[in-house]
Formats: C-alpha cells, structure tokens, sequence
C-alpha cells in the first residue's frame, strides 16, 4: 500500500478551506449587499443605507480575512509537526 503524503494533505485542506472561504464571503457579500442596495434606493434611507453597507462590507471582510489568517497560521504549525515527524521517522536517526 502506498504511504500517504501528508504534507500534500496538508496543503490540499489548507487551500481548500482558504478557497472555501473566499466562495463563501462573496456569497455572504452578495446576501448581505442585496436589502441594502434596495433601501439606498428610498431616498430619505440612501445616506444610511450606503453607510450601512460600508459597515457590513468591511465587517464581512475582516471576519474572512482572519478565517484566511487562522488557516494559514494552521498550515504552518501542521507543516512543522509533520516536517519533526519526518524527521522523527528518517532512517538512522
């Protein structure tokens, strides 16, 4: 049986839950943007509306953005527990 490549796992999940999370955000984007866009169109609501938007906007993308930071900051601690396992595990050591 062939040995797995766990450091390629590794990578693999990262960039998918990296990915995933930017499909995500722009879909959480799109829904949060859509209520808005219609009350920016009642003029007394325009100012609050667009204002509303920038909030949530910048919200959505900082609460993605650490999403991002978190995944990283995995990889890399799972990439050094499996790099000292490589190590570990070498022949001769």
């Amino acid at each position: 049986m062939a040995k797995l490549d766990l450091h390629r796992i590794q990578a693999l999940v990262e960039e998918a839950v990296a990915d995933g999370a930017t499909t995500v955000e722009e879909i959480h984007r799109a829904v949060a943007a859509a209520p808005l866009e219609v009350l920016a169109q009642v003029e007394p609501l325009a100012d609050v509306a667009t204002s509303a938007q920038d909030l949530t906007s910048r919200s959505i993308g900082a609460i993605y953005d650490t999403i991002r930071r978190v995944n990283e900051e995995v990889g890399v601690l799972a990439e050094q527990v499996l790099s000292a396992t490589d190590r570990a595990d070498a022949p001769g050591d």
